[in-house]
């Protein structure tokens, strides 16, 4: 299994705009991965990208103090 970062933009109703969040999930179907995160969110979701995970990226988004939530796949 690889570990992927995808980065998801959802509509949030307090800034009235679309806000950027970043999960880190393990898995063989990143596209599968995001079918779930489409399916089980409740918010409207402009658009999702996805990359493998390496500590450079972690390192990139730590630096700009944005947190980096876990999602569990099904499986």
């Amino acid at each position: 299994m690889k570990e992927y970062l995808f980065y998801v933009r959802k509509y949030n109703i307090f800034v009235n705009d679309y806000t950027l969040f970043v999960y880190k999930c393990k898995t063989n179907d990143p596209f599968h991965t995001i079918g779930e995160i489409i399916y089980r969110t409740f918010e409207h979701i402009k658009r999702i990208d996805f990359v493998e995970n390496s500590e450079g990226r972690e390192k990139f988004w730590k630096e700009r103090k944005t947190e980096i939530l876990d999602w569990y796949n099904k499986y």
